[in-house]
């Protein structure tokens, strides 16, 4: 743990160059990472080599790893997405950064459950219309899922006229004839009250007469959109504006999560728990060798995921138990399981 490096690139609403130059920066690191619509991370058992940014190390960047899972760090608190993205990182990444990016995100997952908020891109929508009038016409721009979480939102916030403009049409979208146009006609289309635009970082940026919208929304990154135009609203100013100072007493109790992921952590192999835990481990790693030799056609990773979600779910309440228990008893029950007692 005290070698643990998180190395950090803000790339929230950055121009391409600049997004080109940090995702390159992270990937001479040699280390796991975490690519968001916000930020670049490197998570590694070494120093920082190049130099960056941001950079935490030890205990400080374990919770700051909980924390990202969690969603405090998201503009959106508690989106969903996030989690997903830290998890995949951990299946790319070498077995002790695994290990930990594991462990991050079991005491993000924790906290979820007791603070569950239902967060995704299209939250993103509701914080930009917060202290202003809900629009009467919407333009989305773009096919991904940021795209149709934002079509979600404005149905639910009931925006009337939704169109979506795309190289392709979307398959999440509504079969509305009108709903689409292709993205070669969004100069030509009808003023909307609002834009959204939602592209990739191979998209081109959007020059002002392009944008047929009383405002505009770029979540974009890189940014999209022509950094001159007064209209635009990008992921940068939404940050500003969405209170961070307000979750401290969430980033406390996941404090709380943290502490007591990290001292299950450092039960020895020779406790019951670990010995418990480590006897699972190694009958998930044999199984996970004899499921992928049956079904190559299922990707190493998602295996992974798989099995070790469910593994963990499982023990989460035995090992608990096993804690609680005399640990003459715990020691016992801990033999049951423990491969080298019967060899």
């Amino acid at each position: 743990m005290d070698r643990l490096t998180v190395c950090s690139w803000d790339t929230a609403s950055c121009g391409a160059a600049a997004f080109m130059a940090a995702r390159d920066a992270a990937a001479a690191h040699n280390a796991a990472r975490i690519l968001t619509c916000q930020r670049i991370e490197a998570v590694s058992l070494a120093p920082c080599p190049l130099g960056c940014p941001v950079r935490r190390s030890g205990r400080e960047a374990f919770r700051y790893l909980a924390a990202l899972a969690a969603g405090l760090h998201s503009i959106a608190l508690g989106e969903r997405e996030i989690l997903g993205q830290v998890r995949g990182a951990a299946d790319d990444a070498q077995p002790r950064v695994a290990a930990i990016l594991h462990r991050a995100v079991a005491a993000a997952r924790a906290f979820r459950k007791r603070h569950p908020v239902d967060a995704d891109a299209g939250t993103l929508l509701r914080l930009a219309l917060r202290c202003q009038p809900t629009p009467s016409s919407l333009l989305v721009v773009g096919s991904g899922p940021t795209a149709a979480a934002v079509c979600r939102s404005g149905r639910g916030l009931g925006i009337p006229s939704i169109t979506v403009a795309s190289r392709a049409r979307p398959a999440w979208l509504p079969g509305r004839a009108d709903a689409w146009h292709p993205f070669e006609t969004l100069a030509a289309l009808p003023a909307h009250g609002l834009a959204v635009v939602a592209l990739g970082g191979d998209a081109p940026v959007l020059a002002p007469p392009q944008l047929p919208a009383a405002a505009v929304l770029d979540l974009s990154t890189p940014r999209r959109t022509d950094p001159c135009d007064p209209r635009v609203r990008t992921l940068r100013d939404l940050r500003a504006e969405a209170g961070f100072e307000g979750r401290a007493a969430l980033f406390a109790d996941l404090d709380r999560e943290v502490e007591r992921v990290l001292a299950h952590w450092a039960e020895d192999a020779a406790s019951p728990v670990g010995r418990f835990r480590r006897a699972v481990e190694l009958r998930r790693q044999a199984d996970l060798e004899r499921i992928a030799r049956r079904h190559p056609e299922i990707p190493r990773p998602v295996l992974e995921t798989i099995t070790r979600s469910l593994v963990a779910h499982i023990l989460h309440e035995p090992s608990e138990r096993l804690r609680a228990l005399d640990p003459a008893i715990a020691r016992a029950v801990a033999a049951i399981f423990d491969v080298s007692e019967s060899a």
